[in-house]
């Protein structure tokens, strides 16, 4: 194809182009004939398929006869005014109860149920028990009182210092801080104490009247 062809064949295609543009655009303009002439009549539909006159759109389903009757004092002839201010928000009445983000206090435990009443073995068993402690509670008190009432040795005061001698001939030395005291073995200090025995750094010391008590050891430099 030769390029002056091709030219052709291009501006042809785009006066067809063209002219169905201007047809898409233009024709429906075009096309009228009287441009005064009246649109066709508006018929008013109710909301049960049906026209102003009553009788019933062609191809709208039948509605029962409860729904076609119109509220008389409802007009249709015009549109009504819309009441702006019944649309504004209305005060809340309602109150806020607890908040649930809030823990309240803790309920109190329930009371805890009444013991039982105890039977009549478990109350001679008490009575039993109150009386065995009396009793033991009443010895306790009379053995203490007669251990106070018994006469106690006295008590050794004195220092044991040491001893000197030969042996089976020992003689242990006392002080009262005042004066000084020589006891052979066996003898007696101050009319009370009875030296039983001289160690090598202690002396057994008994007491004169009380032969139950055990004697008693004391240290030297003590």
């Amino acid at each position: 194809m030769t390029p002056q062809r091709r030219q052709k064949v291009l501006l042809s295609i785009l006066g067809v182009l063209l002219l169905a543009t201007l047809w898409r655009y233009l024709g429906p303009t075009l096309g009228s004939s009287d441009d005064t002439a009246p649109p066709p009549p508006r018929t008013r539909l109710s909301a049960g398929g049906e026209d102003a006159e009553g009788a019933p759109r062609p191809g709208a389903p039948a509605l029962p006869a409860s729904r076609r009757s119109v509220d008389p004092s409802v007009p249709t002839d015009r549109a009504l005014e819309l009441q702006v201010a019944a649309l504004d928000a209305q005060p809340r009445t309602y109150t806020p109860g607890r908040d649930p983000w809030r823990f309240g206090p803790l309920p109190k435990p329930p009371e805890p149920a009444p013991p039982p009443p105890p039977s009549a073995a478990e109350l001679a068993r008490q009575r039993a028990e109150a009386e065995e402690a009396a009793r033991r509670q009443a010895e306790e008190a009379a053995r203490l009182a007669a251990e106070q009432a018994r006469p106690k040795p006295p008590p050794f005061t004195l220092r044991y210092l040491g001893s000197f001698g030969p042996a089976g001939r020992q003689i242990a030395v006392f002080s009262d801080g005042k004066s000084i005291h020589n006891v052979k073995e066996g003898g007696v200090l101050r009319g009370k104490f009875l030296i039983s025995h001289i160690g090598y750094e202690s002396v057994d010391i008994q007491f004169v009247g009380f032969p139950d008590v055990a004697p008693q050891r004391v240290p030297a430099g003590r």
